[in-house]
Order: C-alpha cells, then structure tokens, then sequence
C-alpha cells in the first residue's frame, strides 16, 4: 500500500517550512498512486499562487534529482516547464515525512479544455523541441516503468484479473520482450514520461509551461511521443483521430524528424505504451489507498484494444 501520510492544509504547511516565505496552503487536488503522490495547493504569499508538489517513496530519490536537473537543462534552453523550488538551504529536493519532494510554482493559466487539432499541435512542438535539445543533456536515468516493472507488476495484479485481461497483458509483455531482443536503433534521450491534462497550463491559448516530471528517465523518443498520441489524439471509443494525430505528428517531426526505423516499430511502441498506463492504472486501483481521484484503467484497456487493430503511421 501507499507509504504517504495522507496531506491536508496542516500537513502541507508543515511542508513548506522547508521554503522561504510562501506562507499557508490550502489544498486544491490530491492524486496518491502506490509509489508516488502529486498535491496541488495554492497559497496566499505571494497573492493566490498555485503550486504543485511531487513525492515519491525513498527509493526514488535519485530519479527526482534526475527530474530535477533535466527540468533545469530545458529551462536553460529555453524550453516552457516550471522550474523546481529550491528549499531554504538552496536544495531541489525536499522531504513530505520521509518522501523526497520536489515542489512547482504552477504559472497562471488552465489546462486544456478539450481535444483540438491546435492542442495537439502544440503538444507536438513541445515534445519535438524537448527531445531534439536533448543532446546536450549529459545525465541518464534507467526507465522505472520497463518490461521489467511489467513483469512484476503482472504477477501483482493477477488475482485481480480476468482471463482474457491477463492473457492478454501477458501477449503484449511477450510482444515488447521481442521487440527489445531485437535491439532496434531508435534514437533516445531523456523523456517527460507522460503529458496528462493537468501537466499542461494553457495561457490565452497557447501552451505556456508543461510541469510535473515524475515520470522522466531515459528511454526511446518514441514512448513519449506514443503516451501522447494516446493520450490526445483517440475519439470517446479510443480510436485514432487522423486529424489529430497528423497535427501531434507532423508537429513534432518539424523539430525532430522520425526516422524509417522508428516507423518500422511504431505500432509496438503504441501498445507498449497503452499496455504500461492500463497496468499502472490498475496498481493505482487494486494496491493504493488514500486517493478520491483513481484514473480509470478501461481506457487505457480500450485503446491498446484499438491499437491492436489499427494506427496512424508516422510522417516520414
């Protein structure tokens, strides 16, 4: 089960000894997964501003300094992500009780309100630019949620399971396993990870700032691109829009063109990925407890259904 004392204004306030001056929070939004947690409050110094921590279990404490300095890099280079609060004595890092935390000031603006070939655009930029100034990027970071954390969380969740789910989790592990053995040459680089609604803060229509980095590491370019195809480009029965897809795309290869291998395994990194947010989707379910907020695990279920039978290709 989770390990985080569930927050309240009491809790949070106590957290943010850790900061100069920000005075009392005042909870907005509380999401607590099995092993991470993200809290978004404002607070009244200075006037209404927002905020967004994250805390991860002990042993995630190397992976938030990765967060940490990667978010530093793109800033560095221009790139719109919220920067990381440093505590009084001049730390990225923090502590929720014995959690390593990082804390976000959250700029005005509003997520987005719905899909549109524009959001997807620009989702498409932002990805585009991240990774193609990535080079430059020295520090590295093993992938946390890979075929290995599949695996272990298969075992996890089959009780939980009916037979058709699990055989058909088990046929996707065995699909990316394969995948792996070949060893294709994708390009990689340091990824966000993921890029929900609530990471994205939209000012007078544009994207404004991306934040909420839980989930970097190092890992192929294609599995970021694919989380947000997933994510934003699928009609109410999870299937591909075209229309979306091709504005995330070609947006996209505008600033990072794809290359012919990532467009041989791109159906595979599409599963792949709607396989990896389904489970962890069902962890958060069945092994967490403290959270109002549990994202449902069948759209997930339902668009690797989708992608099984068709994709959108890459713009070559």
């Amino acid at each position: 089960m989770s390990s985080f004392p569930a927050p309240d204004n009491h809790v949070i306030s106590h957290f943010l000894e850790q900061y100069p001056h920000l005075g009392d929070a005042c909870i907005d939004a509380t999401y607590i997964a099995k092993n991470h947690m993200t809290c978004r409050f404002h607070c009244g110094q200075p006037q209404r501003a927002h905020y967004l921590m994250v805390a991860a279990v002990p042993g995630a404490k190397e992976r938030l300094l990765f967060s940490a300095a990667l978010v530093e890099h793109l800033i560095s280079v221009g790139q719109r992500v919220t920067p990381v609060i440093r505590t009084i004595s001049g730390d990225s890092l923090a502590w929720y009780d014995d959690n390593p935390a990082l804390l976000f000031r959250i700029p005005e603006g509003h997520s987005p309100q719905h899909q549109s070939a524009d959001t997807c655009r620009q989702i498409g930029d932002f990805l585009g630019e991240m990774h193609a100034s990535s080079a430059h990027f020295a520090a590295s970071y093993n992938n946390p949620r890979s075929l290995l954390w599949l695996n272990f969380a298969s075992k996890e969740l089959a009780p939980h399971l009916s037979i058709g789910d699990l055989s058909l989790l088990e046929e996707q592990l065995n699909r990316f396993k394969r995948t792996i053995d070949a060893r294709p040459n994708l390009p990689s680089g340091p990824l966000i990870g993921s890029l929900f609604s609530d990471q994205l803060i939209f000012s007078e229509g544009q994207l404004s700032a991306v934040t909420g980095f839980y989930f970097s590491c190092t890992d192929w370019f294609l599995l970021d691109v694919a989380q947000a195809v997933n994510e934003w480009c699928c009609d109410p029965h999870g299937e591909l829009d075209k229309h979306l897809c091709s504005a995330l795309l070609n947006a996209y290869a505008a600033k990072r063109p794809f290359n012919h291998t990532e467009s041989q395994y791109w159906q595979d990194i599409l599963c792949f990925s709607a396989t990896r947010f389904w489970v962890s989707r069902l962890l958060s379910k069945y092994t967490s407890e403290g959270s109002s907020s549990h994202r449902d695990p069948e759209e997930y279920l339902q668009k690797l259904e989708r992608r099984l039978m068709s994709y959108y290709p890459l713009p070559l």
